[in-house]
């Protein structure tokens, strides 16, 4: 039976704060590192500033990439996890709740972006309620419309 609090999300925004040019292309630019990085196993999460990389996911997990991407970053980092590039690994799709979006958001964050049907969301109203509490951006966005935002040189 699937549980009715737990699944991926459709592109979209999911809080009432929507995002800027500014937000849209550092998503895009994460999302880009992600997959690129992502053929290694690596990456699912990302922390971007202005089109530069604060801290790429590896073997110390989404928490503590969120801490040292945003302690790099300052304020206003933007955090983009997608999945696994691979289609063999669809069954390991990363799980994000609200718990994650008040650590983002306590460490500096402005926007969490997440790949559409990649990432799975648990308590969704949860999430959505405490990102309008908090202002914080949060959507779904699909890859290959993100990265129409991505700058030149990329």
């Amino acid at each position: 039976m699937e549980d009715i609090n737990q699944s991926p999300l459709k592109a979209g925004y999911y809080s009432k704060s929507k995002a800027d040019k500014k937000i849209l292309a550092d998503a895009a630019f994460g999302y880009y590192i992600s997959k690129e990085i992502g053929r290694d196993d690596a990456a699912q999460t990302v922390v971007v500033k202005n089109n530069s990389i604060m801290a790429v996911e590896s073997f110390e997990g989404r928490f503590d990439t969120i801490g040292r991407g945003c302690h790099y970053a300052g304020k206003n980092a933007v955090i983009v996890i997608s999945g696994k590039r691979s289609k063999s690994d669809d069954n390991l799709l990363p799980v994000i709740n609200a718990a994650l979006l008040k650590y983002a958001v306590e460490s500096g964050c402005r926007a969490v972006a997440l790949e559409s049907d990649k990432v799975i969301v648990s308590d969704l109203q949860e999430c959505k309620d405490y990102a309008d509490k908090s202002r914080l951006v949060f959507f779904a966005f699909d890859g290959s419309e993100i990265l129409k935002y991505l700058k030149k040189g990329h």
